[in-house]
């Protein structure tokens, strides 16, 4: 749910129709308003009046069990984001490769405001693993992917988005983030074993931009897994291997919306 500070800032109804399409994922494609109402903590005539507006646009429709599903509308739309944020074909196959390596699941992460999204992933063929799904939003405030993306900030902006970053996380925080973005840019990768989660580690290295293509904003690389399986002995052949495959993502391609 968005906060009323994302309302005040914008066009409230706007804001507020996209608490609802979010309420609907690919295991719940269609709901009544009652659900709606408690998903998104909307008032029902408010919830009412969106879905109305939304379903004469096509992007929602109402069926005739009363249950509202996604509209024909957003199949445009799915394809006009597919185009512009899936990874190219071979980029994804070398992906899958360093999956297969290591045996953990690779992610592709970028920022966005005070958080960090997945826009790629080939995941680890393991049983157990680390699951997260290409558009999961995960804090900027812990994790290797986060530490690395920080860091790859221009040094004036960077000092003002950790600030904004410490205060919503809080400011216990604080400290500790600062001096791990600083040890990601000292050595050009980071790795945090369960600071997000317990029993699970990040490893993450920058994506560099290709020379004849420039990335339009800061972009990495993660393996993520269970700790037990990063042991000290496979840490640095665990980075040279994501190094490898960042170099080659540079050259191979990332989505169109990154450049």
């Amino acid at each position: 749910m968005k906060s009323t500070a994302v309302e005040s800032g914008g066009i409230r109804a706007v804001s507020r129709a996209f608490r609802v399409l979010r309420a609907f994922t690919p295991g719940r494609m269609s709901m009544g308003v009652a659900e709606l109402v408690r998903e998104t903590g909307l008032p029902r005539t408010t919830v009412l009046r969106l879905v109305e507006t939304l379903a004469a646009e096509d992007v929602l429709e109402f069926g005739g069990d009363g249950q509202i599903r996604v509209g024909t509308r957003m199949i445009g739309l799915a394809a006009f984001a597919a185009a512009a944020w899936e990874v190219p074909d071979k980029s994804l196959q070398r992906m899958r490769e360093l999956a297969a390596e290591t045996g953990e699941t690779v992610s592709l992460y970028v920022r966005k405001g005070l958080r960090r999204v997945v826009v790629g992933q080939a995941p680890s063929p393991n049983t157990l693993r680390h699951v997260v799904q290409p558009g999961d939003e995960l804090p900027l405030s812990a994790g290797a992917a986060a530490y690395v993306l920080l860091g790859l900030e221009p040094k004036a902006d960077r000092e003002a988005l950790v600030e904004r970053v410490i205060a919503q996380a809080g400011s216990a925080a604080g400290e500790i983030l600062q001096s791990r973005v600083e040890a990601a840019i000292a050595d050009g990768w980071a790795i945090s074993h369960g600071h997000r989660e317990p029993g699970n580690t990040g490893l993450a290295v920058p994506i560099r931009s290709g020379s004849d293509r420039p990335l339009g904003r800061p972009t990495v690389l993660a393996l993520g897994g269970p700790t037990v399986r990063f042991t000290e002995d496979k840490i640095p052949g665990f980075v040279a291997a994501a190094r490898g495959c960042a170099d080659d993502l540079a050259r191979t391609g990332l989505p169109p919306a990154l450049y």
